[in-house]
């Protein structure tokens, strides 16, 4: 299948300050992240009549009041949870004529600080329902949190693999070293790790180190999707999305069918194959990728079920270090999950950063010559619900 070419790019992104405990509530943080990506790209809020949120409220009230914020005028509405899949929906209403710019955005507050001031946070914007994680739903119904599951499937991993713990702890050591290279980290200031810094750091689930797991922190972003009629007049060039796919597949980790670790019926694949195919590039055209990265694991498997490694390779290719910036695959150039935010729902934030380095704005983390890029988005847990999108420029 095709993908409607150029009809279609990403003109304005933002990325708010990235913090623990910031000042604000997810609805002023998701505000400012809107307003950062219209000034990117040199539009109003008249301009927007599509939006897509991706924060925790789902409910259709919820978006009536955003679209009091941007104006009062009707809008079409489109959501979904994860990024790359927002992006490939933007571009395909616009190239149905149902829009002309989509505003995807998040914000979120408030995670450092408990259930009840997680709870204030939520409540303290208008109409917004209250997070779903905060009754921490995880452990109070299945028994277990969310780094418990992710050891549970590193252990699988290493074992049906033969992978090495240490193959698999040189993720969170390349993500450090992308992340001392943007200032917008959280943690590049602290300076690089090594692979003994993640074995030395504190158990949190056997065999998960504190180094192995993502951020939880405040943070909003937003993403502007408009026609080639209206990115022609914008401020920066224009970063088409050229192909795009979404899967969705039983592996939550409540319900599983089938086993977790194989090569076929995985989200992952499915959006990988349909958005490669509709961009008609292939693996070895991408120069640059953002990945959800939430524990090393999940690399592996990513790149494994995106098609750039056989399944049981990730860990090698990790090791081998094609993700570093200079390697064959620069993959989460800001510092990923694991050291530049993870902000609640971040999948938005892998988009930002592509587009930054297709556009050449990523000063000492620039991937030289990049002009293809991939972001894959996923939610609910390892490949339950996946996105991918392409983006490439002129």
């Amino acid at each position: 299948m095709s993908f409607p070419q150029r009809k279609a790019a990403i003109v304005g992104v933002y990325n708010t300050k990235q913090a623990k405990m910031l000042e604000g509530t997810p609805w002023t943080l998701a505000l400012e992240a809107i307003q950062g990506a219209l000034d990117d790209a040199g539009l109003k809020h008249s301009d927007i009549d599509g939006l897509s949120s991706m924060m925790y409220d789902a409910s259709l009230t919820a978006q009536q009041m955003w679209v009091e914020q941007l104006g009062g005028r009707p809008m079409t509405y489109t959501s979904h949870g994860i990024a790359g899949a927002l992006v490939t929906k933007a571009a395909a209403t616009i190239a149905a004529g149902l829009t002309n710019v989509v505003c995807i955005y998040f914000g979120n507050a408030g995670m450092r600080a408990g259930p009840s001031k997680q709870r204030a946070a939520a409540e303290a914007a208008p109409v917004i329902r209250k997070a779903p994680r905060v009754p921490d739903w995880d452990f109070n119904i299945h028994g277990a949190y969310m780094s418990a599951w992710y050891a549970l499937w590193t252990r699988r991993y290493m074992d049906q693999f033969n992978a090495p713990y240490e193959n698999l702890a040189e993720y969170p050591v390349i993500a450090r070293y992308h992340a001392t290279l943007n200032p917008a980290s959280l943690m590049g200031e602290r300076g690089e790790i090594t692979v003994q810094d993640v074995i030395d750091s504190p158990m949190i689930s056997s065999p998960l180190h504190r180094l192995d797991c993502s951020l939880d922190n405040d943070g909003g972003y937003a993403i502007l999707v408009a026609s080639a009629e209206v990115a022609k007049n914008c401020r920066k060039d224009p970063v088409w999305v050229l192909g795009g796919g979404e899967g969705i597949y039983t592996d939550f980790y409540m319900s599983f069918t089938d086993d977790w670790i194989n090569d076929n019926g995985q989200s992952v694949r499915r959006a990988s194959d349909i958005a490669f195919a509709g961009a008609g590039v292939t693996r070895d055209d991408i120069d640059v990728t953002g990945m959800y990265d939430c524990f090393p694991v999940t690399m592996a498997r990513n790149i494994e079920e995106m098609g750039f490694c056989k399944v049981g390779e990730g860990h090698e290719y990790i090791k081998e270090g094609h993700l570093k910036l200079g390697g064959k695959l620069p993959t989460n150039t800001d510092g990923g999950l694991l050291s530049h935010s993870h902000c609640g729902n971040p999948s938005g934030m892998h988009v930002v950063e592509v587009v930054k380095q297709l556009r050449g704005e990523c000063d000492a983390r620039q991937v030289k010559d990049a002009k293809i890029g991939a972001v894959l988005s996923q939610g609910y847990a390892v490949h339950g619900v996946a996105g991918v999108a392409i983006l490439g420029k002129d």
